[in-house]
């Protein structure tokens, strides 16, 4: 099963791309496309506050993701 990853502000810097297309086991979850990713780009850590998107909505839990799926990862947000 294969779906999109985008790459956001510091994430991109880190892996060197806008996106990439993954290709993962039917029945992954988010965290394990977050694991695929770290294991993929040595030296890449997902902050557990990062902001996961997935289709266009915001994630807080560990959904399964389906085939053509788009997934984008954020650094947290600061500021004030």
């Amino acid at each position: 099963m294969k779906i999109l990853v985008k790459y956001f502000a510091s994430y991109r810097e880190a892996v060197g791309k806008y996106e990439e297309e993954l290709e993962l086991t039917p029945g992954s979850t988010i965290k394990e496309v977050l694991e695929e990713i770290v294991s993929k780009h040595p030296g890449v850590e997902v902050d557990k506050e990062a902001i996961i998107v997935l289709n266009q909505k915001i994630v807080r839990d560990n959904p399964e993701v389906k085939e053509g799926d788009v997934l984008a990862i954020f650094p947290p947000l600061g500021g004030g």
